[in-house]
């Protein structure tokens, strides 16, 4: 661990890269950059104005914001005076930031729209704690006297600088490796979302234990889009490319990404799986629109490509003769999927879910790899494919730093520097989470012959059928969600003689799908009950039966007219089911399956 805290990291940044961009937004058609210089006043000021206000060493800050430069100013401010920064999800129901804002003891929370506002407005009653709202947006009213806009606050910093700055470098100087830096909620799938207390040792050792896998540059370019208050970006995101120098652009509109590629030319590109299978949906609908000998030429390349891939994976030498026929005759043609990120893309990582292998082995076969890994809030950095050393369908060989076995029962174990220090107000919950030193992940997986580590269920979410049997319904679901139409799929069937399934379609593509051969339609409702689509389903189905044991073959299965969503409850912000719910929610649906 080189750096003894965040405040020692962030310091040594600013005086190497001081009148260097590191974050750059959109405004008026263009990108502007901000300095480093600047984003270490702004942190500064804002530390000094919390100081002033009263927040005492170790409180909690909240932070309710989506990804704007604001964001990582907050949290440097608040680490700097030796606060704890928490993420909220900006899709958060007032009162799950009800939850965490109390529970948490947050003294100050920090929003940055009006609508984000108006979440805190409803709750501000049950909010006792809190002393200062503080907002990004301008407001024309004052609704409540403990309101404040953030430009304020940094002028209030600047004002009281010269008495309060002494012990804003005294806190940011003193912090030990074991305190706590920030805390990140879980997702709260079987009950209450815990606070993972996570220190500068966890955050720094992570760091480093990233940039030894997968190393950034401060030549670097990446977008920031993915919330902040998750895990994954706040560590392989802000802090990794803070560590590195590394700028980021702040995306202010997610439907102008692909433009933004374009323009920005990122050489490193992080996302979920749903991201590659749109951009995947959408060439591969390019292609179907060239001339059928211009479609021949380019499924040829990419058979050739696939080719490459699957021997890399294998870790098989490339014969020279095929490699030099695919520089030929298949990389020009796939540049093409390359030019689609810019043209300069480096690394492509995806997490949160399993990418489906057609998708993983067609951006392989353009020659852009896009790396799986696994991780928890308790453990961010578990295992990760390396761009040289890479399987599919697999989250790769554990990290540096991290030890990886697998119990009697399949359950994954994790030990590492990386670990997290507890749940906070949990000390029930935090012994529960270990044994023998190993934290028990709670998911189920195996280690092949080659170290690589592959996700095989949830171990609380095993179905025990009526005759015994134990079934992962996840490794099920995850096999369904590999087509591209199938957004969710949920298995069912505890106690009972077979297993049904619950199935929902991505809208878009599943219209794209229907007109592009001609299938009628007034309303989407309407389309998944039309025989093609549910015959499309069936096929579906039967593939993944095909692939698994006759016990945890899907017997019948419905298609939703809607999607599962957040604001039902239905999923949690990193899109996994909320099984209880959905179940009580869909109970005499799925019930019906069985008469």
């Amino acid at each position: 661990m080189r750096y003894p805290n965040i405040a020692a990291l962030f310091r040594e940044r600013v005086n190497q890269y001081r009148h260097r961009d590191v974050f750059y937004v959109r405004q008026g058609g263009r990108w502007t950059g901000i300095s480093w210089d600047r984003f270490e006043r702004a942190a500064d000021d804002l530390g000094c104005a919390l100081i002033a206000l009263g927040l005492q060493k170790g409180t909690s800050v909240c932070i309710l914001m989506g990804n704007v430069p604001e964001w990582p100013i907050s949290d440097l401010g608040v680490i700097m005076a030796g606060g704890i920064s928490v993420g909220l999800y900006p899709t958060s129901s007032p009162e799950q930031c009800r939850y965490i804002i109390n529970h948490s003891d947050a003294e100050f929370v920090i929003v940055d729209t009006e609508a984000q506002l108006e979440k805190i407005l409803r709750i501000r009653h049950a909010l006792p704690g809190v002393r200062k709202i503080i907002v990004r947006e301008r407001l024309r009213t004052r609704l409540d006297e403990r309101l404040i806009h953030f430009d304020d606050v940094l002028h209030f910093g600047r004002t009281h600088r010269e008495r309060v700055y002494p012990a804003l470098r005294a806190r940011a100087e003193s912090a030990r490796p074991e305190d706590i830096a920030i805390m990140v909620y879980t997702s709260g799938t079987t009950g209450p979302p815990k606070g993972a207390c996570l220190s500068h040792r966890y955050v720094i050792n992570s760091v480093e234990s990233l940039l030894e896998t997968i190393p950034i540059y401060d030549s670097d370019r990446s977008f920031s889009y993915l919330p902040y208050c998750h895990v994954a970006e706040r560590i392989s995101g802000l802090y990794n490319r803070l560590y590195a120098g590394a700028p980021a652009y702040f995306v202010d509109d997610l439907n102008r990404l692909w433009s933004y590629m374009l323009e920005v030319k990122p050489t490193v590109f992080g996302s979920l799986p749903r991201f590659y299978e749109k951009l995947h949906a959408s060439i591969m609908a390019d292609v179907q629109r060239a001339s059928s000998a211009e479609r021949e030429q380019f499924h040829r390349a990419l058979a050739l490509g696939r080719r490459l891939s699957r021997l890399r994976q294998a870790g098989q030498p490339i014969p020279p003769e095929l490699h030099l026929e695919y520089e030929r005759r298949a990389r020009p043609i796939l540049e093409r999927v390359k030019r689609a990120f810019g043209g300069e893309i480096r690394i492509a990582t995806s997490g949160g879910a399993p990418l489906p292998l057609d998708i993983a082995e067609f951006f392989d076969a353009a020659g852009i790899p896009i790396l799986q890994a696994y991780g928890l809030t308790e453990n961010v950095c578990v295992a990760f494919n390396r761009p040289d050393r890479y399987k599919f369908g697999t989250v790769g060989p554990p990290m540096p730093g991290c030890q990886v076995k697998i119990a009697e029962d399949g359950e994954i174990l994790v030990r590492s520097r990386m670990m997290f220090s507890g749940y906070y107000k949990d000390p029930e919950k935090t012994a529960e989470a270990f044994r023998d030193g190993w934290l028990l992940t709670g998911d189920l997986g195996e280690l092949d012959e080659d170290g690589f580590l592959k996700i095989t269920g949830r171990k609380k979410e095993i179905i025990v059928t009526s005759t015994g049997k134990n079934i992962s319904p996840l490794l099920i679901e995850n096999m369904l969600k590999e087509h591209p139409l199938i957004s969710q799929a949920m298995v069912y069937g505890e106690g009972k003689s077979y297993l049904v399934a619950l199935i929902t379609l991505h809208r878009s593509e599943t219209e794209q799908y229907a007109r592009a051969r001609g299938i009628a339609f007034e309303h989407f409702g309407q389309l998944v009950r039309h025989p093609d689509i549910v015959s499309l389903v069936e096929r579906i189905v039967d593939g993944v039966n095909a692939r698994v044991s006759s016990t945890e073959s899907i017997k019948k299965f419905v298609i939703l007219d809607h999607d599962l969503s957040m604001e039902a409850g239905e999923i949690t912000p990193t899109m996994k089911i909320r099984r209880d719910v959905v179940t009580e929610k869909y109970r005499d649906v799925l019930e019906r399956l069985y008469e």
